[in-house]
């Protein structure tokens, strides 16, 4: 389970979730991703590097005899991002990924201005600058492109997005559906930013994918 940015693994919205797993059977691991909650390193990048934070998380768990095929990674905002960015070729066996953006410069499109007083002309060399002095590529940070990876690899893919969500908007779910039309997506409404668990069906339609995700490793 992977929190969002500036979240931890305390974050209201993990700690409501992880119930419906280990409900469900399974074990909940909730990270700390780097320059959040206990973990080191003070740099955050909107999950260019964060990836290296899950797949090591992965590493661990198979280090300890569990099969990345059992494992399902679950992500809000940027931790959805990075999860999505995350999983290809790593096995896992599906992927839950709730108001992630599927397409970083997109999103820094107009955040990006907001936040810093400056142009939208100004944006390309912000990213520009990222990349050279601070080795974090935004252009990198496309989960969209690994959501089409999911479909090539088999992954079954869940996509939680509210239209009325203001930090990241809608338009990202309906990326994720386009790249990955294969994926499922629920759609909220009047539901904020990864508040989806405060909905009355939350918890029967996560179980009801992990349920067909389960089946579909068995059949597979």
């Amino acid at each position: 389970m992977v929190h969002g940015w500036g979240g931890d693994r305390s974050d209201e919205h993990v700690g409501r979730t992880a119930p419906v797993y280990s409900e469900a059977g399974y074990g909940v691991l909730m990270l700390d991703l780097r320059g959040h909650g206990e973990s080191g390193g003070g740099r955050r990048t909107l999950g260019y590097r964060e990836v290296r934070d899950v797949r090591g998380a992965l590493a661990w768990l198979e280090a300890e005899d569990l099969d990345p095929g059992e494992v399902v990674l679950h992500g809000w905002s940027m931790g959805g991002a990075t999860v999505v960015r995350s999983a290809p070729g790593t096995g896992v066996s599906a992927v839950v990924e709730e108001a992630g953006y599927a397409d970083l410069p997109l999103l820094l499109r107009d955040g990006l201005p907001e936040s810093s007083g400056l142009p939208r002309a100004f944006n390309a060399g912000a990213f520009l600058a990222a990349k050279l002095f601070l080795d974090f590529d935004p252009w990198a940070v496309r989960p969209r492109a690994d959501a089409a990876r999911l479909r090539e690899e088999g992954v079954p893919l869940y996509v939680i997005h509210s239209t009325a969500d203001e930090t990241v908007p809608y338009e990202h779910a309906g990326l994720f559906a386009r790249s990955n039309p294969e994926a499922e997506l629920w759609t909220l409404r009047g539901y904020e930013h990864v508040g989806a668990y405060e909905h009355p069906e939350y918890e029967t339609r996560l179980r009801a994918f992990l349920d067909t995700a389960s089946r579909r490793e068995e059949d597979g």
